[in-house]
């Protein structure tokens, strides 16, 4: 990355826009977080500041979910297209290390409530561990085949980060964050974000696709005024 020019002692504001069934959120999460460390390998001085922000791609799904492999064949008219799909989103994802277990998946699920328990994360711990969590939810869903929108497998998720069992539907947690959902909703409509994953810094960036770390790096790099 040819990021040298000047010496950078700012605070960078970054945003990420994601859902948790959206393979190239788990791909562009991945970028993100290695153009985070080119930049800041260029400029030790460089603080990155990540806001997680999620944005359900379908949030009227049936909280039980649907079938995975009958909802992409519909979705996408027949096997031959998912397989295109998948073997695209694979290739990719091996080239950051993820090995996507698409097989293994037999539920797609409503996130809404996998979303509180990142909210809850959040409040908690801070977007630090919002990350873990993230991960933690990615891996589960495209790694090992879970149905993320089941409580008992949230409350698992939960526990392991020292959270309640109940973080994701506790009653105190759901208008707090139902309000905030809205509100990253109209945001990302006013940045005028087609879609997810979506990346925002500052107010001079903003870009809906998953991107390459070195795009991403210099893009933060522009978004801090000199």
């Amino acid at each position: 990355m040819t990021v040298t020019e000047t010496p950078v002692r700012k605070r960078v504001q970054a945003e990420f826009y994601f859902d948790l069934i959206c393979p190239w959120c788990m791909i562009g999460k991945r970028q993100l977080e290695q153009a985070i460390d080119l930049l800041v390998a260029a400029y030790p001085d460089t603080v990155v500041d990540v806001q997680w922000k999620s944005l359900p791609l379908m949030p009227d799904m049936p909280p039980e979910g649907k079938p995975f492999q009958a909802f992409y064949r519909q979705r996408l008219g027949s096997a031959q297209a998912v397989e295109s799909r998948r073997s695209q989103i694979r290739e990719v994802g091996d080239t950051y290390g993820i090995q996507f277990q698409f097989d293994r998946i037999e539920w797609m699920p409503n996130t809404i409530a996998a979303h509180r328990l990142v909210w809850q994360a959040g409040e908690m711990g801070g977007p630090a561990l919002q990350s873990h969590v993230i991960d933690e939810l990615f891996h589960a869903y495209f790694l090992r085949g879970v149905h993320i929108g089941e409580p008992r497998a949230l409350a698992d998720i939960a526990e392991i980060y020292g959270m309640s069992p109940a973080a994701s539907i506790c009653s105190s947690v759901l208008p707090s964050y139902d309000a905030t959902l809205e509100y990253w909703r109209g945001e990302a409509k006013r940045k005028r974000l087609s879609g997810v994953p979506a990346f925002v810094f500052g107010d001079r960036y903003s870009q809906a696709g998953a991107m390459d770390p070195e795009t991403l790096a210099r893009a933060m790099l522009g978004s801090v005024s000199a």
